[in-house]
């Protein structure tokens, strides 16, 4: 950060009735990440990329209200079945990282780390995702939003489970 503030961060578990290996691979697979990701309605489309440690996946997210937005993932640790982290920025239909486009003081990067654990009956994912380098600004902002990330995430948490279902 530019200040001495303390960056914040957002944390959500869930635990899945899958084995830790389908788990794993529902986030690490690029199809199958593209089955369940986003909120309902939307549909992602991977562009280009893969999903391994040092690689850069670029994916195209069209929502049911017509919306469509660009995203970058850059693959910091891609351990299986353990561990997942990833830099995500909004893109252009190009590849280029750009502002996001609904939140003004939005963070420009948000690092995603994944642990996932075998449990009895499944699986229990622990999901952090930090602002990389925010302004005191766009860390009041991440801050501010935490009740709608709850909401998002929950949401692609029920995707997903009902894509380990099928």
């Amino acid at each position: 950060m530019t200040d001495a503030t303390v960056t914040p961060e957002f944390t959500i578990q869930r635990t899945f009735k899958a084995p830790i290996d389908r788990v794993f691979d529902a986030w690490a697979d690029p199809v199958q990440m593209a089955r369940w990701s986003g909120p309902e309605g939307t549909q992602v489309t991977v562009l280009s990329g893969n999903i391994a440690t040092g690689a850069t996946l670029h994916a195209r997210s069209d929502a049911a209200d017509g919306a469509v937005l660009y995203t970058l993932c850059d693959y910091r640790t891609v351990d299986r079945p353990d561990h997942l982290v990833y830099d995500q920025s909004f893109a252009d239909a190009e590849g280029n990282v750009v502002p996001c486009p609904f939140f003004d003081a939005w963070p420009a990067t948000l690092r995603t780390d994944i642990r996932f654990e075998a449990v009895e009956g499944g699986t229990r994912i622990t999901l952090r995702w930090i602002p990389v380098d925010p302004t005191a600004e766009q860390a009041a902002s991440f801050v501010a939003a935490m009740d709608s990330m709850t909401g998002g995430w929950s949401g692609s948490f029920d995707k997903l489970d009902s894509y380990l279902a099928a």
